[in-house]
């Protein structure tokens, strides 16, 4: 893997979820070691087919599919009203970086 790669795991109601957020990639594992895998998987394999194909266009997430992401994977007992706000947590605890 060239470069550095920023991923968000999150856990859904069955399995951890995770998107790389430079290259619009995402992987699933039942446990937070198998997500981490697959994902570094699905990134080596990803560089390698855009390398063989160069016209392949990379680009990072949208805005629009990191909010489907944070809404797919939203844990259900963490929302509180305050006022006018509802305020969802981000639970994120540590963002992997890969090189």
């Amino acid at each position: 893997m060239n470069g550095k790669y920023t991923a968000i795991i999150r856990k859904s109601k069955q399995d951890y979820i995770a998107v790389c957020l430079e290259l619009n990639i995402s992987a699933t594992g039942e446990t937070l070691a198998d997500v981490e895998k697959n994902l570094r998987d699905s990134i080596v394999l990803y560089l390698e087919d855009t390398h063989e194909h160069p016209e392949t266009v990379v680009s990072s997430i949208s805005i629009d599919d990191f909010i489907e992401f944070l809404s797919d994977t939203e844990p259900d007992s963490k929302i509180k009203e305050q006022d006018e706000y509802i305020l969802r947590p981000l639970e994120l605890h540590e963002v992997a970086v890969y090189a």
